[in-house]
């Protein structure tokens, strides 16, 4: 499947101004945006922009909150030919400052709120231009709201199929982070995909919990394309969810395995706030037995995990609805995407045979912002190789088996973490676990369980040791079980191992 050259986001806003005018495009708390108002701000904001130095490929930095503005901007970007990146707002300012640095925006549309940390990084002014959302703008600056309700551009870029939209970054906690470039094609090649899987509709509801700064095309291009309505989340907490759901009648949710657990404990029956939901899909992190059990009995819902990356511009495997839940199934490839299970030598691994995964497609991302590919690197001419153990089964569904990174080989034998964490997590009082490697004198490497209990509960490495041993092998039974509070998690909410690996 490749994405029509002839379709843009600008055309998708003036398409559904038409057809969905007065229907809600974007919804967030009490505040509603109608596709007709979302079309006017997005292009006449792009004029605006452009006015202010955003010519097309120069980048356009936002540095919001998951709020209309944030999606505005990201429209506007896209409109005005421009490149659209986020700045997250969670990390370190000298991280800030250097993706800044490396990616020089024409312009930046800062929230009100965070104008004192540009003003610590930049004492004598920044080196681009300033737009303000969400809040005052200081004398002197355009706000975000005063572009919105300018003129309509005459005329606007052309943007081709290959053109870069946005910087997606990779959420990797060692070395830089780098920008997937983006383009027309990828974005809409994935979103075509995903919706044709899924089954969705424009009368679908989409509850957007990614942050902007994690997968910002997650947050709004599904609907956009459908001419549907998204609403907004930002903050990542079962009570805010269960709100949104209820107020909006959410009909598809997308959320880390961590968020539908917290969501167990809300009340079922006809009162559910999840009781309109009929998609809810999971990425990022491993879906446990225990959690697809629990959302099934609770609310009558079937979670459908999902395989999706940067660099693929999001799913590129994926559960169906109807399809009944399978431990560590990913489900079978959305259209469009080509994957392959290979060994390290390259040669295609047999059914059942774990190997890495392997992504090529339309949807695949051409390369990292500021990078010469080559051939070796693990992203190069539309294939990704994903550094993802996993294999397949005569039906064509891939089940995930670890990442490489993580690969133990304890005496000589292959361990995937995620067999030790799902055994972990069959115990009750378990509520998350994550296995890492550790150096062992005697095997090589050893498997070390860091585990956080129920609520209430009371765990002892021993306990589980026991409850281990009539589940796993020998080779397989953690060396060290170490018991948390709480695992640590990324701002998007998956569990962030790279730091229980170097503590």
């Amino acid at each position: 499947m490749v994405a029509d050259a002839c379709v843009t986001l600008a055309g998708l806003l003036r398409r559904n101004a038409g057809q969905r005018g007065g229907r809600a495009a974007v919804a967030a708390g009490e505040a509603t945006v109608t596709h007709e108002a979302l079309a006017e701000a997005s292009l006449r904001a792009a004029g605006g922009l452009g006015e202010l130095g955003l010519s097309p490929g120069e980048r356009l930095a936002v540095f919001a909150r998951k709020t209309p503005a944030a999606v505005t901007a990201f429209l506007a970007a896209a409109c005005a030919g421009g490149v659209f990146f986020p700045v997250d707002p969670n990390q370190p300012s000298a991280v800030t400052r250097d993706i800044l640095a490396r990616l020089t925006p024409a312009v930046m549309v800062v929230a009100a709120e965070f104008l004192p940390v540009l003003a610590a990084l930049y004492p004598a002014g920044p080196p681009f231009a300033l737009v303000v959302c969400d809040g005052p703008a200081p004398p002197g600056l355009p706000s975000l709201a005063e572009l919105a309700a300018g003129p309509l551009p005459a005329t606007l870029p052309e943007v081709g199929p290959d053109d870069p939209v946005y910087l997606n970054f990779t959420s990797g906690t060692t070395g830089a982070p780098k920008g997937a470039v983006t383009t027309l094609t990828n974005l809409i090649a994935n979103t075509t995909a995903a919706n044709e899987a899924f089954g969705l509709t424009p009368d679908d509801v989409h509850l957007c919990m990614m942050p902007v700064f994690v997968h910002p095309h997650e947050t709004l291009l599904r609907p956009l394309l459908l001419g549907g309505a998204m609403v907004l989340c930002d903050r990542v907490s079962a009570r805010a969810v269960a709100e949104a759901c209820s107020r909006h009648q959410v009909t598809a949710l997308m959320a880390v395995a961590a968020i539908y657990e917290t969501l167990l404990r809300q009340p079922a029956g006809p009162g559910s706030p999840l009781g309109s939901v009929r998609i809810a899909e999971s990425g990022g992190m491993h879906v446990p037995s225990a959690l697809a059990a629990g959302l099934r009995r609770r609310f009558g819902l079937d979670i459908l995990p999902v395989w999706g990356s940067t660099e693929t511009t999001g799913v590129a495997l994926a559960n169906r609805p109807g399809e009944a839940y399978a431990p560590c199934c990913l489900g079978r490839p959305v259209a469009g995407y080509d994957v392959r299970v290979v060994r390290e030598s390259g040669e295609p691994c047999a059914p059942g045979e774990p190997g890495e995964l392997v992504v090529s497609g339309p949807g695949v991302c051409p390369g990292y912002f500021g990078e010469t590919g080559q051939p070796e690197f693990r992203l190069f001419g539309g294939r990704f190789r994903t550094g993802d153990e996993v294999f397949f089964d005569g039906s064509g569904r891939y089940f995930f088996a670890g990442r490489q990174s993580m690969l133990l080989k304890v005496g000589g034998m292959k361990v995937f973490p995620v067999e030790i964490e799902e055994a972990l997590r069959q115990h009750p009082d378990v509520a998350e676990a994550v296995v890492i490697p550790v150096a062992d004198d005697l095997r090589g490497e050893a498997a070390k369980a860091v585990v956080a209990p129920r609520d209430g509960a009371t765990l002892t490495a021993g306990q589980l040791r026991r409850f281990l041993s009539q589940r796993l092998h020998r080779l397989k039974m953690p060396r060290v079980i170490e018991i948390r509070d709480a695992l640590p998690r990324t701002p998007g909410g998956k569990i962030a191992w790279r730091a229980l690996v170097s503590d």
